[in-house]
């Protein structure tokens, strides 16, 4: 077995489309780096110098007229109350302005840091998917297969090594992907002072989003070679993909809210996030006979959405295993 997977790998990495990915892979980190760097960036001395201008205009406003601003706010409530309006939640509270209310400080890492770095999570789906699954047909479209059965007899052998070697040989891929991403982002930051309070998990929360990353791609990878097994064609697999993601992920998962914890896209969102929020409308009859419908917030924890993923992928790969042991390869 270790020696078919030696193999295997040694063909993984003779293909130079899968070197083509792997290089796009990194190259999309880079640009996810690129933004980082962008958006850390702190506001530049003429804009600071411009929100003082209208820091200062509206201080002077404030402090000529907010007793003013606040009668006539107090007279318009009134007002509402006198004519049966519904005033819950009204305030006339206006705070003098501050300077901070006139400069767009993009937030610091420990905010958005781990956001940036879930962006990677898609490209490190696609990418080492379309590896896997190329290396796979390729084998069917091209006859090899068959060649490889007349040496390596066992089925169970020549399923298993050459699942394992998909997912191995997308591993310097991924790897190299999200530590630049993860590295790269942490630096943009960095060298623009913006790291900001990281509180006491520390790094913790980002290195776990990393590991998480890495987790994901690879577990698309072997989900992607097991419906290769079974389709046997680049072509018939990106047909499938489509299929499934117009129907299931953008109209039944649009369309019924409920549905939406059971979508491949919202359980990679949570899996990478730590979680996710979805809203169902929940609606009840009052007195009157009229129906009022109010949107309750659902969570998806990080962990569930990670076993529905993994029973997605191992299902996939157990069907194809099962499926390939029986049918025929020509």
């Amino acid at each position: 077995m270790t020696r078919l997977v030696r193999v295997e790998l040694a063909r993984f990495f003779a293909r130079v489309l899968l070197w083509c990915v792997a290089v796009g892979l990194v190259l999309v980190s880079g640009l996810i780096v690129v933004e980082a760097w962008r958006s850390s960036a702190p506001p530049s001395e003429a804009q600071i110098a411009e929100a003082q201008g209208y820091y200062q205009d509206n201080l002077a406003d404030w402090q000529a007229n907010h007793e003013q601003y606040e009668a006539d706010c107090l007279e318009q409530i009134q007002q509402a109350k006198d004519n049966g309006d519904d005033t819950t939640g009204w305030t006339c509270d206006n705070p003098a302005p501050t300077l901070e209310n006139f400069i767009n400080a993009n937030p610091p890492f420990a905010e958005q840091g781990a956001n940036k770095l879930s962006a990677l999570a898609i490209p490190l789906v696609l990418g080492p998917s379309l590896m896997a699954v190329s290396f796979i047909a390729a084998e069917f479209a091209t006859g090899a297969i068959s060649n490889w059965l007349t040496f390596a007899p066992r089925r169970n052998r020549v399923y298993w090594s050459k699942v394992v070697a998909a997912v191995l040989g997308v591993v310097p891929a991924v790897l190299v992907a999200t530590a630049v991403a993860a590295v790269g982002i942490w630096l943009a930051y960095r060298s623009h002072g913006t790291i900001g309070d990281l509180g006491p998990h520390g790094y913790r929360p980002y290195v776990d989003t990393s590991l998480r990353l890495v987790a994901l791609g690879l577990g698309f990878a072997a989900g992607a070679a097991a419906l290769a097994f079974l389709l046997r064609h680049t072509a018939a697999v990106l047909g499938v993909v489509i299929g499934w993601a117009v129907v299931w992920e953008g109209v039944i998962g649009s369309a019924i809210a409920g549905m939406r914890p059971y979508t491949l896209t919202f359980d990679i969102a949570a899996w990478v996030q730590g979680g996710a929020s979805y809203y169902v409308e929940e609606c009840t009859r009052q007195d009157g006979g009229e129906v009022s419908c109010v949107g309750v917030e659902q969570v998806l924890h990080m962990t569930q959405a990670g076993w529905q993923l993994a029973g997605v992928v191992v299902a996939l790969v157990l069907v194809a295993w099962a499926v390939f042991r029986r049918r025929d390869v020509a």
